[in-house]
């Protein structure tokens, strides 16, 4: 059973070095945080909750496809910190993903 208190549904692992997302139309975010089921994307233009973007994560030397949906957002300075939840991806995503996941 999970911890009462906790909210995340699987491991989530901060990210460091080659971890970008690039959004549909070229603007890139920096992956503060990554799960098989979200990231915190950090970026300077601000999304709009309920908006949905298919995503290139650019993980280390691989890289996954992922449809994802914004959550939340948080200003942060002149940046914004987006919460996505991923929605969609191919298994062959899936399995990138989680293989950056639990390394």
């Amino acid at each position: 059973m999970a911890h009462p208190t906790r909210r995340r549904r699987h491991k989530r692992v901060d990210t460091v070095g080659w971890c970008f997302a690039q959004l549909g139309d070229g603007w890139e975010g920096s992956v503060q945080n990554l799960s098989v089921g979200g990231m915190l994307l950090r970026l300077r233009r601000h999304l709009t909750p309920g908006s949905s973007y298919l995503m290139k994560l650019i993980l280390e030397d691989q890289v996954a496809v992922v449809e994802g949906r914004v959550v939340r957002v948080a200003e942060h300075g002149e940046d914004c910190l987006a919460g996505v939840q991923f929605l969609t991806m191919a298994p062959e995503d899936a399995s990138v993903l989680s293989d950056y996941v639990h390394r």
